[in-house]
């Protein structure tokens, strides 16, 4: 069994829908007065390419190497880093203030798994 061209295509417009999101969040983070809704929207919108991203890599990278997927436990942890690094994201930006661990890890949390269910 032959390896399909279009699963390299689609790779590759994966990794470059993740990188252009990455320049658009990166853009608005670098304002000097955020707008949180518009940074939510971006890390929100840059957590979907992401998650594609990974998806298309998963699949070009078992057709190459002929293994498996990780196991479900694995994507459990994964999910976890990601909500604690957009947490500590969004606490970096604000320019970590105290009191905002909730407020940033529920905002994280609604981040990856609304990304994750697209």
């Amino acid at each position: 069994m032959g390896l399909r061209p279009e699963v390299f295509v689609e790779y590759r417009s994966a990794f470059a829908e993740f990188a252009k999101k990455a320049r658009q969040a990166r853009s608005l983070m670098a304002a000097s007065n955020p707008d949180w809704q518009a940074i939510d929207a971006a890390l929100l919108a840059l957590e979907k390419a992401r998650v594609n991203y990974n998806h298309h890599r998963d699949v070009l990278a078992q057709k190459l190497l002929s293994f498996s997927i990780r196991p479900a436990s694995d994507s459990i942890q994964l999910e976890a880093n990601r909500v604690r690094e957009i947490a500590e994201l969004r606490w970096e930006l604000a320019g970590k203030p105290d009191g905002t661990d909730e407020e940033n890890w529920f905002r994280a949390e609604d981040i990856v798994r609304r990304a994750t269910a697209a």
